[in-house]
């Protein structure tokens, strides 16, 4: 662990700018790397919560050795095992910023993150600022995949556009420049608006930041984009990213499935249908993508969970695009498997 002299330290007292969350499991290897680069931040008025999920590598360790050398920015909470999703639940619970930044325990921030995000987020009243990122990896075996995701969360920006999240979101459905800004760690939330929708992560489940996410963009009253890259993502074996199992992931999009076609049957908003039709159709997509490339046991102990919101599905599927659309037919048995096209990202199956 490396040790300086803490030239952005605060009283308790003093307003809190940013809250930056780092729910962690058995991330001893990476955990410091993503806690230097919060402590390091040029803003003032930041503090760190640190949420240890159960691990059992000694992260635990560390991050208790941050808040002894800390104490008045470094905030560390312990519990049982429970996922990423209770983890940033439970950040949240005791957060003081005035902004919220949920950042994954091997991620870095770039030096100026939040001082660039806060300074926007305070001069536009914004709810959400969405920024950009780019990957790396230290493991010569993932040099493809960090080739392959490049270009995956870096969006176009016009400087000084704030718009609602429906309007966002509409303008990113029709114009289908580029991919759903999907992950939270792309964004820095409004604490008061967080508190004030009432949306929590769904504890339990992987693909969490889809529910979250979505639906705090979908609510939010004043969003910007902003072109800046001020997070750098690591690919690396261990993650969920790279172990997760069919079947978890099937769950996470079942429950975010259902919950979207839900509130879609529910609204009498034409315009809301839409946002809710094209985002139920990302779950399909991912849902056949994974199913598609998973082996017979996968597919096998799967099939039950995905068929019990695939049926549901079969209502819309002539509004969704005809990649997700020949898929689904593959699905049940009314095309061959190599007539399935999914391209690598769900809004290149309108392209």
């Amino acid at each position: 662990m490396m040790r300086r002299e803490d030239n952005n330290d605060y009283s308790m007292e003093e307003t809190t700018a940013v809250s930056v969350i780092i729910p962690f499991y058995n991330t001893a290897d990476y955990l410091s790397e993503s806690v230097e680069s919060v402590l390091s931040q040029t803003l003032r008025g930041t503090e760190l919560i640190l949420v240890d999920d159960g691990s059992d590598d000694g992260s635990g360790e560390i991050a208790e050795e941050y808040r002894r050398q800390y104490p008045q920015r470094v905030r560390v909470l312990h519990q049982k095992n429970q996922g990423p999703a209770a983890a940033r639940n439970a950040g949240l619970d005791i957060a003081r910023g005035q902004y919220v930044h949920f950042l994954d325990s091997d991620d870095r921030l770039v030096g100026n993150a939040l001082e660039i995000l806060y300074g926007e987020a305070v001069s536009r009243s914004l709810d959400i600022v969405l920024f950009c990122a780019k990957v790396f990896s230290d493991d010569p075996a993932l040099q493809y995949d960090v080739t392959a995701h490049r270009d995956e969360f870096i969006r176009s920006a016009t400087p000084g556009t704030v718009m609602s999240g429906r309007e966002s979101l509409r303008q990113l459905y029709e114009e289908l420049r580029e991919e759903y800004p999907a992950p939270v760690w792309t964004r820095l939330y409004s604490r008061e608006y967080l508190v004030r929708c009432g949306i929590r992560y769904p504890e339990g489940l992987i693909h969490e930041d889809e529910d979250f996410g979505f639906f705090t963009y979908l609510q939010a009253e004043r969003v910007e984009q902003i072109g800046d890259v001020l997070l750098e993502r690591r690919l690396r074996r261990g993650s969920i990213m790279y172990t997760k199992k069919l079947l978890d992931s099937v769950n996470g999009y079942r429950h975010v499935y259902l919950k979207i076609i839900d509130a879609c049957e529910r609204t009498a908003s034409a315009e809301d249908r839409f946002l809710y039709i094209r985002h139920s159709e990302r779950m399909i997509f991912y849902t056949l993508l994974f199913y598609h490339q998973a082996d017979a046991d996968a597919r096998r102990e799967s099939r039950p969970v995905i068929d019990a919101y695939m049926d549901r599905a079969r209502t819309y599927r002539l509004e969704y695009s005809i990649p997700v659309q020949q898929a689904m037919d593959w699905y049940y048995g009314k095309l061959p498997e190599e007539d399935v096209q999914l391209p690598a990202l769900p809004y290149l199956c309108y392209k």
